[in-house]
């Protein structure tokens, strides 16, 4: 398997959630679909990138998958 950055998100704009469902953009408030890219740490963290379609503001959300 090939894994491909397309573009670097700054971590500290990422949002740690314990929802798994589409996020809102923090912005507009549209329901994103599809997450640009999505990052596993073995520490049991998976952080996706979303880029919103309609304001184009740009962000990441982080889940734990277990207590980390």
């Amino acid at each position: 398997m090939m894994v491909q950055s397309v573009r670097e998100f700054p971590v500290s704009r990422a949002v740690r959630t314990c929802d798994l469902g589409r996020p809102n953009c923090p912005r507009c408030g549209n329901v994103l679909l599809v997450a640009e890219e999505s990052l596993f740490n073995v520490g049991g963290r998976i952080d996706h990138a979303w880029s919103c379609d309609d304001c184009g503001n740009e962000f990441m959300t982080s889940i734990c998958l277990w207590r980390c």
